[in-house]
């Protein structure tokens, strides 16, 4: 075949299957590996069938202009949105200055946060990135309303201006509506309509989960049982002190112990970073006394992966290149590492075990760029112990083991599950295609640490997790009535499935010119 006819081929082949404008937004495309082929499913509300599709190799060559580049959200690196060509606040500004609005949509009525957007808590990029979108589920799950322990964005948001949806720019500023153009991705192309900052489609809220959520409110899932919280308060801290008594006595011993508890340290702060209310909000600084990890370092960069799982170019998760390509370079038009790439399945997850140490270097770079005084010196009393009052074998040994146990489990749940490249959906749909359970019990799932329930956690991030495995079951009854797919699976099939595919990507042959 010709390089023109090849051509002509894969231009029919994306007008053909990119999807239309929907109510949802664009008709999404995903990926999920089986070795180093791509299934696509066309993403219709509650649909699970699959089909095969023909890979565009002519089309996916090219670098995405929605890819991700190093930058703040990754854990290896620093990760911005390519998508963005402008920064927050350059978009602001234009937004202003031409007379147009930085808007969202939630609960059916669209809000304009023009002028609010650089006083978000989690920073304009997320009110950028979510201009002309339906923002209702992402905003429950991420944020205070009322029911999940305190109401303050709620308030806020009752402060904001109210407006007309994107429409009313098509009809001001005369922008064009036609389709058939846009911005070319790696799989299809994206309407570019004028109407978005980001080249975004509104997608809806998820009526039929807001009935879910509101039971959960209604039978106060969301509530803290003081108990419990001290129980794993005191389980995490007792660690600690194990470890330290037995830091000069018996090493091996006390590494073991302490890098337990820098393991479920890192899950408890997790937990109440998500956590709203006034306890919660008084531990924020658990992590950084603790680990030594910066709140807001950690906060913006998990809050865009809760907001855009598996979303290659947002969620910095999965963008791990050199160290780890969960995809072809073929498919993401990013430079490849055959060197590296050969052999990640052998070195990937004892590479895990330095997860700790690069949060680490990435707070401290956070806390000092921002000269936050609290943070700093939070994380100077914790560095002052483990270097001042641990033998330096221990606390080298305390990280580097709470690293992976943290770093080879917290990865497992999403790294084989769908990539998408749609910038907007419904969040419950990704949520679905994006995250695995597993099915744990006893000690393997205190090793865990909430993780095993990801999927419960990514739905209702500010859920306490003790409450998660009660909740469960429920969901998955919400799941199959509504036609999501609840994925479960042993941890033994899902290291097996992340060791599987890391091997995969590895053999995977690149053409001379990717």
């Amino acid at each position: 075949m010709s390089t023109t006819v090849a051509a002509s081929v894969s231009m029919r082949a994306i007008v053909v299957t990119r999807g239309t404008p929907t109510r949802r937004g664009v008709a999404s495309r995903a990926t999920f590996r089986r070795g180093d082929s791509l299934a696509t499913r066309e993403a219709r509300p509650h649909a699970g069938a699959w089909r095969r599709g023909i890979r565009n190799v002519d089309h996916v060559g090219e670098p995405s202009p929605l890819a991700a580049r190093a930058g703040l959200f990754s854990p290896f690196r620093v990760e911005v949105p390519d998508a963005i060509d402008e920064s927050p606040d350059d978009i602001i500004r234009k937004k202003k200055d031409t007379g147009k609005k930085l808007r969202l949509r939630i609960d059916g009525v669209w809000y304009d946060c023009t002028g609010w957007a650089r006083a978000h808590p989690g920073g304009a990029l997320f009110i950028t990135l979510m201009d002309g979108c339906d923002a209702t589920d992402v905003f429950y799950a991420l944020h205070s309303y009322g029911p999940n322990g305190d109401d303050t964005a709620a308030r806020r948001l009752a402060m904001l201006p109210t407006c007309s949806g994107p429409d009313e720019d098509a009809e001001q500023f005369g922008l064009s509506e036609d389709t058939t153009a846009g911005v070319p991705t790696a799989y299809g192309v994206l309407p570019d309509t004028g109407l978005h900052s980001n080249d975004n489609l509104p997608g809806d809220a998820n009526p039929a989960f807001a009935t879910l959520r509101k039971k959960f409110d209604d039978e106060g899932w969301f509530r803290r049982d003081p108990l419990k919280e001290a129980a794993v308060l005191g389980t995490t801290l007792g660690l600690y002190a194990i470890g330290w008594f037995l830091a000069n006595s018996h090493p091996i011993l006390a590494a073991c112990s302490i890098g337990l508890g820098m393991q479920q340290a890192g899950w408890l702060a997790h937990d109440y970073i998500h956590g709203r209310g006034k306890w919660c909000s008084m531990m924020r600084g658990f992590g950084s006394l603790t680990n030594g990890f910066s709140t807001e370092w950690w906060q913006h960069k998990h809050n865009m992966h809760h907001s855009f799982t598996n979303i290659d170019g947002r969620d910095g998760d999965i963008k791990l290149e050199p160290l780890y390509f969960l995809q072809s370079p073929e498919v993401t038009g990013r430079p490849d590492n055959p060197g590296f790439r050969r052999w990640q399945h052998w070195y990937g997850y004892p590479l895990y075990a330095f997860t700790y140490v690069l949060w680490r270097r990435h707070s401290l770079a956070s806390a000092i760029q921002r000269k936050d005084k609290k943070e700093l010196a939070l994380l100077a009393v914790h560095y002052g112990w483990l270097f001042g009052c641990l033998p330096l074998s221990v606390a080298i040994s305390s990280v580097l083991l709470g690293g992976f146990l943290v770093g080879a489990l917290v990865t497992a749940t999403h790294q084989t599950e769908e990539i998408m490249f749609e910038q907007a959906g419904e969040f419950v749909d990704i949520q679905f295609r994006s995250t695995r359970e597993a099915d744990v019990d006893g000690l393997e799932r205190w090793l865990w640490g909430g993780m095993d329930t990801q999927l419960v956690h990514h739905l209702f991030p500010t859920m306490p997790r003790y409450r998660h495995h009660a909740a469960r079951p429920i969901i998955q009854r919400w799941a199959a009535e509504h036609g999501y797919d609840f994925r479960i699976s042993t941890a033994k099939e899902i290291i097996e499935k992340n060791w599987t595919h890391l091997k995969e990507m590895a053999g995977v042959k690149i053409p001379a010119h990717i």
